[in-house]
């Protein structure tokens, strides 16, 4: 039960789970470094919620491995290294690739339009810089694939694992719409075609490619 000057508990949970994507996108953006503090009532401000659901954030954070919490210190930032990034992405391809994998041997002709269709979109919105639309259209790619491949606890699993790429990455970091287009045309085709295997790979690469990506920007931030 929520109290007088508590947000009803479905309400404090997506402020909760903003306060997440924020942080977390902080975190990987270089804003904060291994050791600061974080405190609930700094980062409730900062994007307009109380203090309770920050806390919630922080603490679920601290099993996500972004935080730890530090008896008389309060929740203070985990290292994280491009190596950690490049483990992370290890095992995202394998998540990723047996997924597509699995979506390319149940794609009709109609789903690969549709798969096609969202690349063009990505495209388009690369060479105009809408950075939002990007990361929104790359998103409604990747789910699209996860939908059709019918597997809902590897989904959920690599759910988990992405939580260490921000969603902003697909839009602003350097290089990235012009490999994701290449990447995502190899997807389509192996899709085309029904080739499993070639789906597994073309996918497993792309999240690699990403990977490479994503650790040279964070060691860019050090």
């Amino acid at each position: 039960m929520s109290g007088p000057n508590q947000p009803p508990a479905h309400r404090r949970g997506t402020m909760s789970r903003r306060a997440m994507e924020h942080i977390r996108a902080q975190i990987l953006d270089g804003h904060y470094s291994a050791g600061d503090v974080i405190r609930p009532e700094t980062v409730g401000p900062e994007i307009g919620i109380s203090p309770t659901p920050a806390r919630e954030a922080l603490q679920a954070l601290t099993t996500e491995g972004f935080l730890s919490l530090i008896p008389g210190k309060g929740f203070t930032v985990d290292p994280l290294t491009p190596q950690d990034i490049e483990d992370v992405f290890t095992a995202q391809q394998l998540i990723a690739g047996e997924l597509a994998a699995r979506a390319a041997q149940r794609a009709t002709p109609q789903d690969v339009d549709e798969l096609e269709a969202i690349h063009f979109e990505i495209n388009a919105a690369a060479v105009r810089r809408l950075v939002d639309v990007v990361e929104e259209r790359n998103h409604a790619f990747h789910r699209h694939i996860t939908l059709l491949a019918d597997a809902p606890k590897l989904a959920r699993i690599l759910a988990i694992v992405t939580h260490y790429v921000p969603r902003s990455f697909y839009g602003s970091i350097e290089g990235w719409p012009k490999a994701s287009a290449e990447d995502h045309a190899r997807i389509i085709a192996a899709f085309r075609s029904n080739d499993a295997d070639a789906a597994r790979v073309a996918m497993a690469e792309h999240v690699a490619h990403a990977g490479e990506l994503l650790a040279q920007h964070i060691a860019a931030q050090k």
